[in-house]
């Protein structure tokens, strides 16, 4: 089964990470062209029972995951950094002897 990805959409990063989550399961084959990259999916298991729509499924599903994980990180990023900042603010104290 072949599953096509607009790279517009989702990064190499989210695809990678789909495609990383998933290699325990399946095996995947990626190619790339004009923007669309092309994700051939073959389940490890020869007999396999899972259907096509199944598997199309699970790997998109996981995709989207990955691409809201990116959005929240990208959303989130001044503030992670001022919560670093905090935590570490007094650190130079514990370095004084």
């Amino acid at each position: 089964m072949i599953v096509e990805v607009d790279r517009n959409i989702y990064s190499d990063s989210c695809i990678s990470k789909t495609i990383y989550w998933l290699s325990g399961v399946y095996d995947c084959e990626r190619q790339y062209s004009n923007g669309i990259e092309s994700i051939k999916i073959t389940p490890k298991e020869r007999e396999s029972k899972e259907s096509v729509d199944d598997i199309k499924s699970v790997f998109l599903q996981t995709l989207h995951d990955y691409k809201l994980r990116d959005i929240i990180k990208e959303e989130t990023k001044d503030i992670n950094t001022i919560l670093y900042l905090k935590a570490f603010a007094d650190c130079d104290e514990l370095l004084d002897d």
